[in-house]
């Protein structure tokens, strides 16, 4: 795997295109063995050039699953101090520092589209802070999910339902409808596979160095011009920042059961929507009619709202929550007695932590695990635990302790979220 994940950066990152050497061949050759292939240099007249070919002449700074947090470390320390030399060389003038930031497109579109240009300016903040260039000096640009670069790299490699993944980017212009199709096409293991052997170098920030240098003829050091960002006609749409998805994002809901629950023999069934983008609302009912034996039953009917929050994305992973409960009971699971609630059900509310992950076909299956505190005021009537057994003694209690527990599956349906 560490193999095709260097080959892929190499492929992406490392392969010339002609343009560049259009831009090279018009400045002295001694200039370039001093720098790295990221520095391009380019005829003043052509300094926008560079952006019909940047995905070739890049370095990348990779970040972590859905992070845009930029730690310092060799690798920056390094584009820092070149950045510097540049400036210091007389021999050569910097035009501007190109930024780009995308995602990895196995996340919601929504999201990518935040961390694209999260990531970008993180870049751009921290060379900017430590090389002292002014803001105009850099040109950030959101590639957002750079489905561009992951097609040219599948062009470029071995890969399962190659062929097929393509027609699939080349046909559905619609990223949520792509994925949903890739996803589909032997059950999510390409899918998967996509996500660990391919993926992995777009979740990144992307910078080259626009120089231009002395003019041989005259050798006259020219100024730094003014060069709006524009796109050629061979730019791809996506590297101009300019392509943006042609539905909404979406929004969830889903159906669920509590294992733990249905276990304990209560019949349970509940519904779960997003109401926001880190946000949503979960709604069990928990039902039990019946009689376990003729001295032993857990006669429930409950429910318990629970609004919850999600750090990164509405319905994966962490997520806290506050919920409240309802419920009418009639329970006996010893010897002692049968408490009833008088007509007056019990109530109270709690905060609690979980977990969720999708899985399966299309990703619309999802498993949870849950747990949470608070209290419990109730009122209660004593019975005799046996058959007509007499009232013995009536009260009120507050419980304090765990108030939600659960282990859920459960399956989702998605819509477009209205433009407002």
């Amino acid at each position: 795997m560490a193999r095709l994940f260097w080959l892929v950066l190499l492929t992406v990152f490392g392969v010339c295109h002609l343009d560049a050497q259009e831009g090279r061949d018009s400045v002295p050759s001694v200039v370039y063995k001093w720098y790295p292939r990221y520095v391009t240099f380019l005829p003043s007249g052509r300094l926008d050039s560079v952006l019909v070919y940047a995905n070739t002449e890049l370095v990348p700074v990779i970040y972590e699953v859905n992070k845009y947090e930029l730690r310092g470390g060799a690798q920056l320390d390094s584009i820092v101090d070149l950045i510097r030399r540049v400036g210091r060389d007389m021999r050569v003038s910097l035009a501007y520092v190109w930024v780009g930031g995308s995602a990895s497109p196995e996340g919601p579109v929504a999201w990518n589209r935040k961390l694209g240009d999260y990531r970008s300016r993180v870049l751009a903040d921290y060379l900017r802070d430590r090389t002292g260039l002014p803001e105009e000096y850099f040109r950030v640009v959101n590639l957002w999910e750079d489905w561009y670069s992951v097609g040219r790299v599948l062009e470029r490699i071995e890969f399962p339902h190659k062929e097929r993944i393509l027609e699939i980017m080349a046909e559905e212009e619609d990223w949520a409808r792509r994925k949903a199709l890739i996803r589909a096409i032997d059950g999510g293991w390409t899918w998967h596979r996509l996500i660990w052997e391919v993926f992995p170098p777009f979740r990144n920030a992307r910078l080259v160095i626009v120089c231009y240098a002395e003019d041989i003829q005259t050798g006259e050091v020219r100024p730094l011009p003014v060069v709006p960002l524009v796109a050629g006609p061979e730019m791809p749409e996506v590297l101009e920042g300019r392509a943006l998805p042609p539905s909404p994002p979406e929004w969830f809901w889903s159906v669920k059961t509590n294992g733990l629950f249905a276990a304990a023999l209560v019949a349970n069934l509940g519904f779960e929507v997003e109401i926001g983008e880190r946000w949503s609302v979960d709604v069990p009912v928990f039902y039990s009619p019946y009689d376990i034996t003729p001295t032993r039953k857990l006669r429930l009917l409950a429910t318990q709202p629970e609004v919850r929050w999600w750090p990164r994305t509405a319905g994966e992973g962490h997520f806290v929550g506050v919920h409240t409960h309802v419920a009418g009971f009639n329970v006996a699971v010893n010897d002692h007695g049968r408490y009833q609630d008088p007509n007056h059900a019990l109530w109270g509310m709690g905060v609690s932590y979980g977990y969720a992950w999708r899985f399966g076909r299309g990703r619309r299956w999802s498993a949870e695990v849950t747990a949470g505190a608070g209290f419990a005021e109730y009122d209660y009537d004593a019975y005799r635990n046996w058959e007509d057994g007499p009232l013995f003694r009536s009260g009120s209690d507050v419980y304090w302790g765990v108030t939600r527990v659960g282990v859920s599956v459960s399956y989702r349906w998605y819509k477009p979220r209205k433009r407002r």
